[in-house]
Order: structure tokens, then C-alpha cells, then sequence
């Protein structure tokens, strides 16, 4: 036994001197360390998935760079669409209610679509609806005539008798014209809102990239993994570590 004992020795220390000891980092977890995470939420911010790109994940910075573009498309077509239907309901009105330059005030123009005229139509109705009349609905309800609007030729307007099917069919494209415009300043509206909750997913996604590619805490790891190695020339371990 006590023959053995440093040959024991001896092998153990033998081993140790050529064991080979290979640690393997997941280099992923720490290749934005030295990168700003204000220039990436900034750069996101301003054209969603370039944030992404700074941190060099470019999975998904087409989809939302496409995105973005769907977005403004859409955000600036819808607007210019509204401010062409204000200009057709202006141009209609000046064609078939008589109105002069009219306004472009919305609450005007809706008004023309509401009233058949402003101080009674030309040429009596057979059956007149007490508030197709403008002016008699601000007096009735205690108002000036003029008290919202003045009583000149910008903000006058006969659609003409209801007997007139014509007159009533102008009456109801001009409506026609006030709804695509409404419909166009809803998707403007939801457009935008598109626009902001692309950023803010796009600047959430980045501090989560950031975070799981900027560690530099070795004791942070949460896993670790030792795996035995034996080689011909010796023995050693591979240690992987799992962030």
C-alpha cells in the first residue's frame, strides 16, 4: 500500500498538468457592450428598425422599416384625399347652391349639408321641413342669424325646392363628398396612431436586444454546464455558460 501511494501521487499529479480546461462563452450576449443604447432607442425612434440594424439584429428591420413606409403612405394619402374632398364640396357647392368663395370651415360646410338653404329656398315647397331653413333654426333656438356666420354671399347657399328631384340628388352628393372626407380623416387619425405605436414597439424591442446582448457580469450567468473531455494525449472539461 504504502508502495502505491506516490505512484498514486505521482498519475494524479501527471493528470492534472495536461488536463485541458476549454470555456465557452456564447459571444452573442456581450457584442453590443460598447454600443449606446440612447443612440439605438433614438435611431429607432426616428425610422423604426434602425435601432435594430445599430445593434446588428436585422431580423425584422425590413418589417419595420415596410411598416413605417405603409404607415406614412397611408398617412399622407389619406390627408391629401380629405383636403381634395374639401375642395370638391366647396366646388360643388359653388355649382349647385349658389354659394360664392365659400369657406372652408368644416362646421360651415357640414352645416350646408344639413340646411337646405340659408334664408329660405327659392321657390316655395310644397311640403317645407320646418329646419331646412338656416336662419329660422337660429331663431327658433334664441340666436342671431348672423351670430355663427355672416349674412353675405360666401356663406349663403340655396340646394333649391325639394319638389326638384335634382335638387334633392345634389343635395345628397354633396353629403356624399362630407362622408369620404370624414371616412379620410379617421384613417388619417388611425394612420398616425400607427405611425407612434410603431416607434414605441420598435424602441421597446431595442432595450430588450440591448439587454440581452450587452451583458458584461461573468456572475450573472444563470446556467452553467461542465462537460468531461477525455483526449488521447490527456483529459480536460468544457464549461459552457448560458446567459
Amino acid at each position: 500500500m504504502r508502495f502505491f501511494s506516490p505512484i498514486l501521487i505521482v498519475f494524479v499529479t501527471v493528470m492534472s498538468l495536461e488536463a485541458q480546461t476549454v470555456i465557452s462563452v456564447d459571444e452573442s450576449v456581450s457584442r453590443n457592450t460598447k454600443k449606446n443604447l440612447g443612440i439605438a432607442m433614438g435611431a429607432s425612434a426616428l425610422l423604426p428598425g434602425m435601432g435594430q440594424y445599430y445593434l446588428g439584429e436585422k431580423s425584422y428591420v425590413r418589417a419595420y422599416v415596410w411598416s413605417d413606409v405603409a404607415f406614412w403612405t397611408l398617412t399622407f394619402g389619406s390627408y391629401l384625399f380629405g383636403e381634395k374632398q374639401i375642395s370638391n364640396a366647396q366646388s360643388y357647392a359653388s355649382r349647385y347652391a349658389g354659394v360664392v368663395n365659400p369657406s372652408r370651415d368644416m362646421n360651415f360646410l357640414n352645416i350646408m349639408g344639413e340646411y337646405r338653404s340659408r334664408a329660405g329656398v327659392a321657390g316655395q315647397n310644397s311640403n317645407p321641413d320646418m329646419d331646412e331653413d338656416y336662419n329660422q333654426a337660429m331663431l327658433r333656438s334664441g340666436q342671431a342669424i348672423d351670430e355663427d356666420y355672416p349674412m353675405d354671399a360666401s356663406h349663403t347657399w340655396d340646394w333649391g325646392s325639394s319638389d326638384n328631384p335634382s335638387s334633392t340628388s345634389h343635395m345628397n352628393d354633396y353629403n356624399d363628398i362630407l362622408r369620404n372626407y370624414r371616412l379620410s380623416r379617421i384613417v388619417f387619425q388611425i394612420s398616425v396612431g400607427a405611425l407612434v405605436l410603431n416607434r414605441v414597439i420598435a424602441v421597446l424591442d431595442v432595450m430588450r436586444i440591448y439587454r440581452a446582448t450587452s451583458s458584461t457580469d461573468f456572475f450573472a450567468l444563470q446556467n452553467m454546464h461542465l462537460l468531461p473531455q477525455f483526449f488521447p494525449d490527456g483529459s480536460g472539461a468544457s464549461v459552457l455558460y448560458t446567459f
